[in-house]
């Protein structure tokens, strides 16, 4: 597991992308695609389906700490 990433640097990235509406975890994971990817391992953790915001990736991810 990777424990440097935080959710901090997640919401950075997801942020902007929870504005437009809900993504599906293949959305998410592209719109990461772009960043370290210790990121996008940590997010291909998450399940298919739809996310309506970013509590609702963090449901699936109570391991990642919010900060170093």
């Amino acid at each position: 597991m990777t424990t440097d990433v935080t959710r901090l640097e997640i919401a950075q990235h997801l942020e902007p992308l929870f504005a437009a509406g809900p993504a599906d975890r293949q959305t998410i994971l592209t719109a990461v695609a772009p960043t370290r990817p210790e990121i996008g391992r940590v997010l291909r953790e998450l399940p298919e389906r739809q996310f309506t915001s970013l509590r609702q990736v963090w449901e699936h991810l109570p391991h990642i700490p919010v900060g170093i």
